[in-house]
């Protein structure tokens, strides 16, 4: 199979050259897949809706499944929204560039197709030097959903793009791996109070200090609802080709380990600190008892368990806690049947 092309650049200072060959490519309504600081993006141009259908068509991703709008300047942030209110001036300065996504009314120059169809935007600034540079030499917003096929894990590193996608995308620009590790917070705008449509990296407290009002999350639409206002509302989303199981404790997984499975089995248990190894035909992966830290690693390490071709899954899920909300719900949704 012929694999799209893949082009190493310098992720703090992009070469000019790579840059102006990714965005040449966007003028023609092409994909070009990049680095943020969150995941790998799948860009294209967000006001040309023969490019977002490219999108729709590479990932298999349902056309009620809006895309995130990543933007160079608060400016080119209002031309895609009909409203700015006090709020997104306030998120802004504090949290843009960052992996913040903010929803709002959507002006007449989006595509419906870029929104999923719905009356709303969802609007971020990158940090990250190659995407900010891809966006201002394509002199447009770029809709940059997760580079790989709907609902699997989301990709942290270039090859994982090209893994996932193959020759569905035109080029691949290698910027290393990402920090964050999973996509930006999505705060909705529309509606008092303030809501959290899907955790990220900027954490409910982290709003409410800026805000200084309250944050409420947990959805108020129903699953499958069409449009959907977010993406990242599937109950089912960021899922390996593998099995995989959570638990709330090790009790849990440890009572499924030695009981409902065989020994012959290959299981990996994915847990969040050092534990005695009591199940012999099972692999401990010790992740961090850092949230951030966690987070950073966490689609990384579920590819290479992928590749190891284990039989099996199984996490130990993290603190109910606020910092821990992102991860769980990526671990809780890869885990959805």
């Amino acid at each position: 199979m012929k694999m799209g092309k893949l082009l190493s650049i310098q992720p703090a200072y992009p070469e000019q050259e790579i840059i102006a060959l990714a965005a040449s490519l966007l003028k023609r309504a092409l994909l070009v897949a990049f680095p943020t600081e969150t995941v790998y993006g799948l860009g294209a141009n967000a006001l040309d809706p023969q490019a977002v259908q490219r999108i729709y068509t590479a990932k298999g991703r349902p056309s009620t499944n809006p895309l995130i709008l990543h933007i160079n300047s608060t400016a080119q942030a209002k031309l895609l929204a009909s409203d700015w209110p006090e709020e997104a001036d306030l998120l802004a300065k504090k949290f843009w560039p960052g992996p913040l996504t903010i929803v709002l009314p959507k002006s007449p120059i989006v595509p419906d197709l870029a929104t999923g169809g719905g009356s709303t935007v969802a609007i971020r600034m990158p940090n990250h030097p190659v995407a900010r540079a891809l966006i201002e030499a394509s002199g447009v917003p770029l809709a940059a959903p997760s580079a790989n096929r709907s609902l699997g894990v989301s990709p942290t590193r270039a090859e994982h793009v090209l893994q996932s996608l193959g020759d569905r995308v035109e080029l691949i620009l290698d910027g290393g791996p990402t920090q964050r590790g999973i996509e930006s917070t999505v705060v909705d705008l529309t509606e008092k109070p303030v809501r959290i449509l899907r955790f990220g990296p900027v954490t409910p407290e982290d709003l409410r200090n800026c805000l200084k009002q309250e944050v409420v999350w947990g959805a108020n639409v129903a699953d499958g609802q069409i449009p959907q206002p977010a993406p990242g509302m599937s109950a089912r989303h960021y899922s390996p080709k593998t099995p995989l199981s959570v638990f709330e404790s090790s009790e849990e997984w440890l009572r499924h380990v030695t009981i409902a499975r065989p020994a012959s089995r290959r299981i990996t248990l994915f847990i969040s600190w050092p534990k005695e190894q009591l199940a012999p035909y099972s692999e401990i992966q010790c992740m961090p008892s850092d949230p951030a830290a966690y987070a950073e690693i966490l689609y990384q390490t579920l590819h290479e368990l992928d590749q190891n071709q284990f039989e099996e899954i199984l996490i130990e899920l993290p603190p109910k806690e606020e910092e821990w909300l992102a991860v769980r719900d990526r671990l809780t949704r890869a885990a959805a049947k």
